[in-house]
């Protein structure tokens, strides 16, 4: 019963260390941006400054919160998908303005 346990505990933790280095290190959680953005809104939110300046407790808490933040990654990609195609929209109006621009 006890290796049950502790393989449950491993696999949490080990789920919640995964998504936690993978948003802060491939989606650039952190990116000069975002944190600029979250120092703004940190204003309001007091405890959030914390969790900006210090990315160990970042991914403390993820590491924590184990499949949850699975769970919560994998509901959050077709949101992903639609900011992306929007992205793409936009870049595309932009280059055509350029174009237009150039013409004139």
């Amino acid at each position: 019963m006890m290796f049950f346990i502790s393989s449950f505990l491993i696999l949490w933790l080990a789920a919640g260390f995964a998504v936690g280095m993978k948003q802060l290190y491939v989606d650039q959680l952190f990116d000069k941006d975002v944190i600029e953005r979250l120092e703004k809104e940190a204003d309001v939110h007091g405890r959030v400054d914390r969790f900006i300046k210090h990315r160990v407790l970042y991914i403390a808490a993820v590491t924590l919160s184990g499949f949850i933040a699975v769970y919560r990654e994998v509901k959050t990609i077709p949101q992903r998908r639609k900011i992306r195609k929007i992205e793409k929209n936009i870049m595309k109006l932009n280059k055509a303005k350029k174009r237009r621009m150039k013409r004139r």
